[in-house]
């Protein structure tokens, strides 16, 4: 939480996540997202333009690497021992350095998480989560990338706010919120 004012300030956290039918963003650690549609394309890139910086992981940031140059970005990697800048990417190793306090410090009002599996996990465990946007194409892969990849089981709780067909052939909008 940020003190600015008297007030108590805290992040919105708001995750991206496009899958196929059965669960999966990707077909590989390494693969794109050029099987999504043009509509969530548009809904994503809108959404980023409200945002005032990007979580991804290392592998996510090489897919994207062009357009989040552009954005302030910060790479979620173990790579790394201290965080290390790139203009406005950050790489930076959430198990050596408290990822909510230096996002604190910047006093960003919301932060995009955009993947992969293990951000997604580190940030729902983390308490990093507050809204949840996932786009459901209309495809099975069998294989590939899980939505969260987690080594333990443990329940979280979410509530669907809205619900929004994309297109003709079956692409759809979720919006859920973490119940708290």
């Amino acid at each position: 939480m940020v003190m600015g004012k008297n007030k108590l300030q805290k992040i919105n956290y708001v995750a991206y996540v496009a899958t196929s039918i059965d669960g999966r963003i990707a077909m590989s650690g390494q693969s794109g997202i050029d099987w999504t549609s043009k509509e969530d394309w548009d809904f994503f890139q809108n959404s980023l333009q409200k945002m005032d910086a990007v979580i991804v992981g290392r592998n996510t940031y090489k897919v994207a690497e062009k357009s989040l140059k552009k954005r302030n970005t910060l790479v979620l990697t173990s790579k790394v021992d201290k965080f290390q800048s790139q203009g406005n990417v950050i790489f930076f190793n959430p198990e050596k350095s408290n990822l909510k306090n230096y996002l604190n410090s910047k006093n960003y009002k919301n932060v995009a998480v955009v993947g992969g599996a293990s951000v997604y996990n580190f940030c729902l465990e983390n308490n990093m989560l507050d809204e949840l946007f996932v786009t459901i194409e209309p495809y099975v892969f069998t294989a590939g990338v899980s939505m969260f990849s987690g080594d333990k089981f443990k329940k979280h709780q979410f509530t669907l706010k809205s619900m929004k067909k994309l297109n003709k052939t079956g692409t759809i909008l979720l919006n859920y919120v973490v119940k708290k």
